[in-house]
């Protein structure tokens, strides 16, 4: 039965093929080194998940959407709570 890998498994199974030879890498993962070699075809054509770091996997245009739509959301509030602290302490040093 095959195993599923995980994105982060496949990149770090890439990083190590390229630093230590792809034999040695699949030899020390367990894994076949066939396997490692559609890896490496796929990373080379840019196929998502394989060619990335795992964090940076694309995913759905409106799940990304909402994500940075909350990212800028959280930045906003931070950018009044600085601005309120700074105009506490620009107030305070005018004394």
């Amino acid at each position: 039965m095959k195993k599923a890998y995980s994105a982060e498994e496949r990149f770090e199974a890439l990083k190590l093929a390229s630093e230590i030879g792809n034999q040695a890498a699949a030899d020390r993962l367990g894994i076949k080194v066939d396997t490692l070699y559609t890896w490496i075809s796929k990373a080379k054509k840019g196929k998502p998940g394989f060619s990335e770091e795992p964090g940076n996997i694309p995913i759905t245009d409106t799940t990304r959407l909402k994500q940075l739509e909350k990212e800028l959301r959280e930045a906003k509030e931070e950018i009044e709570i600085l601005q309120d602290a700074l105009g506490f302490f620009v107030k305070r040093r005018k004394k």
